[in-house]
């Protein structure tokens, strides 16, 4: 589904890299102290693969995904996208990068509630400089794709949160982007909602063969993924079958 940079690394019998972060450090400073959240940090992302990110709350999952998506800067370390250093190139390269080859995810769904769930899909197309009737055609596809044809021209205080977050995937997808970076995205959801939401993703990633990286808190949800990694004392590792949170 993605568009752009091509893989360097899709040769036949080696593995697909689509992202990687290499001795990855970030702390935050407090009045108090240093939070060190990060501690040379490694990572790599299958291309067409759903990643699971889990750990204990405030270890730094939405942290790590922020600094995946090119949102913040590592204090060191890289992250590689098909092998580029995205933030070696400066703030240009990184809002191309996050524009073009990314979509986001967020928990608190982050619509804007003035306008309808075709045009809040249609926003991030736009600000790419897509044709309006262009932009419009291929939010109404995706709407569409995610059963929300009743609903183009609801706005988000109209619609239930499965809704409302099945419009934010919609948002995250209409650039065609790469990567699609979710925090915590059914964290607002009851279980049947959560459900429906979780195959959403999996169709698309079969049928597009789209990449996800989901940050999730849920053992159920992460036992969906085709990988699990934990995040904890500032390293991922691989998560083992029984994910307890």
């Amino acid at each position: 589904m993605g568009s752009g940079m091509s893989d360097s690394n899709s040769n036949a019998g080696s593995e697909s890299w689509i992202l990687e972060a290499q001795n990855v450090d970030k702390s935050f400073k407090t009045p108090r102290d240093e939070i060190h959240v990060l501690k040379g940090m490694d990572l790599r992302v299958r291309s067409g693969e759903i990643l699971g990110i889990v750990g204990a709350s405030g270890v730094g999952k939405s942290t790590l995904l922020h600094i995946l998506g090119g949102l913040d800067h590592p204090n060191s370390g890289r992250i590689l996208f098909r092998n580029v250093d995205i933030f070696s190139k400066g703030n240009s390269f990184l809002e191309k990068f996050r524009n073009k080859h990314v979509g986001f995810v967020f928990q608190m769904f982050n619509l804007l509630g003035d306008f309808t769930a075709l045009e809040n899909a249609m926003f991030p197309a736009l600000i790419q400089g897509a044709e309006k009737r262009k932009a419009r055609e291929r939010a109404v596809e995706l709407l569409k794709r995610i059963g929300l044809e009743n609903r183009l021209h609801h706005k988000p205080g109209e619609l239930s949160g499965g809704e409302t977050q099945r419009v934010a995937l919609a948002r995250a997808l209409v650039n065609r982007p790469d990567l699609v970076l979710a925090d915590e995205p059914t964290g607002n959801l009851d279980s049947h909602a959560s459900h429906a939401l979780i195959e959403l993703i999996r169709e698309l990633n079969r049928d597009y063969n789209q990449t996800f990286v989901i940050v999730t808190h849920s053992p159920k949800v992460a036992s969906s993924m085709d990988r699990v990694m934990e995040l904890r004392e500032g390293k991922v590792r691989a998560a083992g079958k029984d994910i307890i949170l």
